[in-house]
């Protein structure tokens, strides 16, 4: 898995390195997404914040809520309903690519979703763009809100 790893890394920076080339931002879509009384989320070891909600970028020519869409279906096996904007934030990535290191300008939508169904079998899974550690867990709305950097560092809001 860890070739795969590098493999996938190394063909995101590569990505990144053609958008900062032609002075493009990267789009990203992310989702909360809630299944009962319970939000989806992914456990990261060893970062800031405890938890992350799944996404990713946004393909040329797909729309932000086909690729949010895709995204879940490839990150955590789940078909979802609902799907709501919540906002809008910028930020900044530093990347490295070829010995280079350039900053790279993401846009980033962050969602609300209902969980539908699973993708292919009845439970959740990861596909392999995720190193060693990266779990899946169902945690509360408060957990969620004080441990996910999209809530916290940048203000989105669930209601």
């Amino acid at each position: 898995m860890t070739n795969n790893l590098t493999q996938y890394s190394n063909s995101k920076a590569a990505g990144m390195y053609q958008l900062y080339l032609q002075g493009k931002p990267c789009k990203k879509v992310y989702a909360a997404v809630k299944k009962g009384d319970k939000y989806i989320v992914l456990s990261v070891p060893d970062r800031k914040y405890k938890y992350q909600i799944s996404g990713g970028g946004v393909d040329l020519g797909e729309k932000p809520i086909e690729a949010l869409k895709r995204e879940l279906r490839e990150e955590i096996n789940v078909n979802v309903k609902n799907v709501k904007s919540l906002g809008h934030y910028k930020t900044i990535a530093t990347w490295t690519y070829m010995d280079k290191t350039f900053d790279v300008d993401y846009l980033v939508e962050i969602f609300s979703a209902e969980f539908d169904s699973y993708a292919n079998n009845d439970s959740f899974g990861l596909e392999g763009e995720f190193g060693d550690g990266v779990r899946i867990a169902e945690v509360s709305k408060q957990e969620m809100l004080e441990n996910v950097a999209q809530f916290v560092e940048f203000g989105i809001k669930l209601d």
